[in-house]
């Protein structure tokens, strides 16, 4: 009784460890965030340029304000405090987020890289021995999904095409949503932006005044307009093959499988 008792429980730990456990999930996960963080700086950055472009369009500075602001002195604290937005918000996008939206899609929802790997059989081997790669020849054979790298290794091309859907829809929440993280930031700091030059030069107690309050409800319309621009252009084309999409979508295949592989 004791012998089948210990044969059943290397029989269950052969089966747990055969699968990607949480280290090789986290693993993958975060080097798929490190391949896809610079796509998204890359979408940020061209969001950064069309603001520029386009926040102080068909908007003239009230006279009110600029007999005691300089023009220029207001519209640079206003593109400064877009740009400071901007690399916060890159920052926390390309973080925790970022790596948390990858694990989900992939172990998490739908049709998860989880489960039995050995039925029907494609391997001649539950594990690689410690220390020892799967190979790109068990990643051609494991066709169907499941628990273990090779599978994931597999299934390259849509486990892609889930973490871009999830990348469009955290930059689409985060830039259309009210109280969406880049669009409640930018409305936020703009604001701040002329009542804070506004104050420096000593013109603190106008930043209620209708002309000040109108212009900077100007500049978020027009900001927000821009992030819904954005949103329809630059994120729904996230990678979709155009000759417009970021140099980091592609190429990095034979990297991201060895990096895949190398999981138990």
């Amino acid at each position: 009784m004791l012998i089948k008792s210990t044969l059943a429980v290397v029989a269950l730990v052969a089966t747990m460890v055969s699968g990607c456990e949480p280290p090789c999930r986290r693993g993958v996960a975060q080097a798929f965030a490190d391949s896809y963080a610079p796509v998204v700086q890359d979408a940020v950055s061209q969001l950064h340029s069309t603001l520029k472009t386009n926040l102080f369009q068909s908007i003239t500075v009230p006279v009110q304000i600029t007999s005691v602001v300089p023009e220029d002195s207001i519209k640079d604290a206003v593109l400064r405090a877009v740009q400071e937005t901007l690399e916060i918000y890159t920052n926390r996008a390309t973080g925790k987020p970022l790596t948390t939206g990858i694990y989900n899609v992939m172990f998490n929802e739908q049709d998860p890289f989880k489960g039995d790997c050995n039925h029907p059989k494609r391997l001649n081997r539950t594990m690689p021995p410690e220390g020892v790669s799967w190979t790109l020849d068990e990643c051609d054979h494991m066709d169907y999904i499941c628990g273990n790298p090779p599978s994931i290794c597999y299934h390259l091309q849509m486990v892609k095409t889930r973490i871009i859907g999830r990348i469009k829809n955290q930059l689409t929440d985060n830039a259309t949503f009210d109280d969406g993280l880049l669009v409640h930031s930018l409305v936020l700091n703009i604001k701040r932006a002329v009542h804070s030059v506004m104050t420096h030069y000593g013109a603190g107690s106008m930043t209620d005044n209708v002309h000040v309050m109108e212009y900077a409800n100007s500049l978020v319309s027009n900001a927000i307009k821009t992030l819904g621009e954005w949103v329809n252009t630059d994120v729904q084309s996230l990678c979709d093959g155009s000759a417009s999409e970021s140099s980091h979508c592609s190429g990095w295949d034979p990297q991201i499988k060895l990096e895949i592989l190398k999981w138990p």
